[in-house]
């Protein structure tokens, strides 16, 4: 992680990384699985990890996470 003022870069891995922890910790799912419940309008209170719907959307649309989403 690379800090400048107010600005941090994220590499893909460390974006993947924390989507992975905070998807299993909260929603006990991994990642791919959680943006295929919100991208399929299934996920319950997506208020509750809209950081990382954040996260993921700064990742390119054909990133091998969405495969399956």
């Amino acid at each position: 992680m690379i800090e400048h003022d107010s600005t941090v870069e994220l590499s893909r891995e460390e974006l993947i990384k924390r989507l992975e922890q905070e998807a299993r910790r909260r929603r006990g799912v991994a990642a791919r699985d959680l943006l295929r419940a919100y991208r399929e309008g299934r996920l319950e209170e997506p208020g509750e990890v809209a950081d990382l719907l954040a996260l993921a959307g700064l990742l390119p649309e054909d990133d091998p996470i969405f495969a399956s989403a």
